[in-house]
């Protein structure tokens, strides 16, 4: 396993686990000490090109493709070679076991994946607001 997907599976983990408690428990701390020297090695050792891409930055960069499938349907997609590092091995590790196409992803499911991280980031800065105001 590399850095980038040993960060990426610890700060996806983190974040499942934060989204089951509400803000201001006590339980949130240690997942947000992690995520916290994730977010520092981030700064201090970035990884990928696109580490400090906004979702609304990586809506724009990333294009749609319509690929033709076997049985003669057409889909939308985004192309693996599109998604810049880290983005690409975070969409990874939040959607193990989806389905996809040799070529990349439904554009649907990488939609999916940004609206849920803005929710996650949302969900986190609860949690680190209300863990000052408590501290």
């Amino acid at each position: 396993m590399t850095e980038l997907e040993a960060r990426e599976r610890k700060r996806r983990y983190a974040l499942w686990d934060l989204a089951r408690l509400h803000p201001g428990t006590d339980q949130a701390k240690p997942l947000l000490a992690i995520l916290d020297d994730i977010e520092r090695r981030d700064r201090e050792e970035p990884i990928g090109e696109a580490w400090a891409m906004t979702i609304d930055e990586l809506r724009e960069h990333v294009p749609e493709s319509e690929i033709l499938g076997r049985d003669g349907h057409h889909f939308v997609v985004v192309l693996d070679e599109h998604i810049p590092e880290p983005w690409k091995n975070r969409f990874e590790e939040a959607s193990p076991g989806s389905t996809r196409f040799r070529q990349g992803c439904y554009a649907s499911d990488w939609h999916h994946f940004l609206r849920q991280w803005a929710r996650e980031m949302k969900h986190l800065e609860a949690h680190r607001s209300t863990t000052l105001d408590i501290s």
